[in-house]
């Protein structure tokens, strides 16, 4: 059935459809997709072996360019490995079409090859899942495969977007015979879905408008999300005419917001007595998920009395445990509409607090990095200084929780991070498919955990000259020897921070990346001169640091206090 036509129209409607970057690993069983997509002119393909790399490479590149991308890969356990990238995928709104080829149903749970119990094997983590037919040349077959895929690709990108699921089962032979005709017929089946943004109606704004108005403070707060100009407008008119203090935390790219909060992790650090005259009557959220640990408890402690969460469809998380109204609206449509309808004010004293409490925090951070010796805190700050327009991407544990005690300057382009997770795993192939997409400088901060569990990141052969990383190597999981409960514990280095003494030279050399080396302020400042030039290849520089974070980190806990 390799040769089925159908198969071809698979890739024809693909492409019709605009989802024509493909992430690929090898194998026989994906074979006939394989071969109908790398010969169809209208598809840019990497292949990418590692099957986990793999789905983070797609999360990275789909991310980039806001619209889907396609995951494929071969039967057995190659699909399971696609599994965390997927979940990332899934909590953070990314479309993906994933496509897994399978062995037909007769041969599951009969001790053949490669064959496990894949249908909806994702149904958790997808917004959908789809089994094509195993026999392919009926008439009706073409039409539902046909069907089925248009339905898949619009599910991925209509209201909150995320990856769908397509499970396809082949029979053998595989291969096409040399001999056989191969030619795509443009007259397939395209469904267009045409979006329109939604609006509440006028009673709706009136009702929101009373409430607003019944409300001393409000406080806008975003989670993790995309740079937008357009919002970023939106709120700097709301906070300007109306004195609402704008939060944001490291991810959720507010950081052009002129007067945005965003050292919140320092401000809501304080002891309790400090942290009531910051509470709000009307709590206003959008985006994901948070960094900030201190800003989820004191929200969850002042709640206020109204919240309303801002979300293009699906039911929201109610992260902080108080949700009151649902919003159905993308952001940048309902702030650009919200600023019609509130009340201006000023001279707020609210406003005012906020805005007090942001100055300080970044006064004690700053003092608190220059009385410290070299360590992983300064090294981050003189990172981002030097950092001036790049796309920058945080690794999950640490690098990602110290920018955003430092801050970043508004001159950062972009900021990513797997927090929809907030696993290690894939953050180093998420920045790859940036790098690989976006054309731009892209600028990786990642610990030695992070960059060396996802080495193969690197395990393909395209080139990423716009890729540059810094590496903190404090040789082991620092993470845990700030949490409270493990460092605690005896057999904390052993069992929790798990102690490595590797050095990413050999990562470099194996890969033909341009490495840099340093242990101490004056070389680190000599080769952040060298990071940004151009090379042809990724460049890294890997700053060996102590591991004495953990009594830093206790000591700048006690300075917040």
């Amino acid at each position: 059935m390799s040769n089925s036509q159908t198969i071809l129209d698979i890739a024809e409607i693909c492409a019709q459809q605009g989802v024509n970057k493909l992430i690929l690993s090898s194998g026989s069983r994906n074979a006939p997709l394989t071969l109908a997509f790398s010969r169809h002119s209208g598809f840019c393909n990497y292949l990418i072996s590692d099957e986990r790399v793999a789905g983070y490479v797609a999360l990275g590149i789909a991310q980039s360019l806001k619209r889907p991308a396609i995951l494929l890969c071969t039967s057995g356990t190659a699909v399971l490995n696609l599994g965390p990238a997927i979940a990332e995928a899934y909590y953070q709104h990314i479309p993906l079409l994933v496509l897994t080829a399978d062995r037909p149903p007769e041969w599951i749970d009969q001790n053949d090859g490669q064959a496990i119990r894949q249908r909806n094997v994702f149904e958790n983590h997808v917004k959908k899942s789809f089994e094509f037919p195993v026999s392919l040349d009926h008439e009706d077959a073409k039409w539902q495969i046909q069907r089925t895929l248009n339905e898949a690709i619009i599910t991925t990108k209509i209201g909150v977007p995320g990856p769908v699921h397509i499970n396809i089962p082949f029979r053998e032979p595989l291969y096409p015979d040399t001999d056989t005709p191969w030619k795509y017929h443009k007259k397939v089946q395209v469904v267009n879905f045409r979006q329109t943004k939604k609006d509440l109606s006028q009673e709706q704004w009136i009702s929101l408008k009373e409430q607003w108005k019944c409300a001393d403070k409000v406080l806008i707060v975003g989670g993790q999300g995309t740079l937008s100009s357009e919002l970023t407008t939106a709120l700097e008119n709301i906070q300007t005419m109306a004195a609402v203090p704008v939060l944001g935390d490291a991810v959720s790219n507010l950081h052009r917001v002129n007067g945005a909060v965003t050292h919140l992790e320092i401000i809501l650090g304080q002891e309790d007595t400090k942290l009531v005259g910051l509470c709000p009557d009307l709590l206003i959220t959008f985006g994901g998920a948070f960094v900030s640990r201190n800003l989820k408890m004191f929200l969850r402690k002042f709640p206020g009395s109204i919240h309303w969460h801002v979300q293009d469809s699906e039911f929201p998380p109610d992260t902080f445990k108080s949700l009151s109204d649902i919003i159905p609206l993308d952001p940048d449509t309902f702030f650009t509409n919200l600023k019609k309808i509130v009340p201006p004010m000023q001279g707020s004293t609210w406003y005012q607090q906020w805005q007090t409490q942001e100055a300080r925090a970044g006064e004690l951070i700053q003092e608190f990095i220059r009385g410290e010796d070299f360590c992983e805190l300064q090294a981050i700050d003189m990172v981002l200084k030097s950092a001036k327009e790049v796309h920058l991407h945080l690794a999950n544990s640490t690098p990602v929780r110290w920018v955003d005690l430092i801050g970043v300057a508004p001159e950062t382009s972009e900021i990513s991070a797997n927090r929809g997770t907030s696993g290690i795993d894939g953050c180093t192939s998420t920045a790859v498919g940036h790098a690989l997409t976006n054309g731009k400088q892209n600028l990786l901060i990642t610990g030695d955990m992070a960059l060396f569990y996802d080495r193969n990141a690197f395990w393909h052969q395209n080139k990423l000259p716009n890729l540059k990383i810094v590496l903190l190597n404090n040789h082991g999981g620092g993470i845990f020897r700030l949490l409270d409960g493990p460092r605690k514990q005896p057999e904390l280095e052993e069992l929790f921070v798990t102690k490595q003494s590797l050095s990413a030279e050999n990562l470099a050399k194996d890969f033909g990346m341009k490495y840099l080396y340093c242990n101490n302020a004056k070389d680190l400042t000599k080769n952040l001169a060298h990071l940004f030039e151009p090379y042809d290849q990724a460049c890294i520089l890997e700053i060996e640091l102590p591991d004495n974070m953990s009594d830093i980190y206790q000591k700048l806990k006690t300075c917040i206090r």
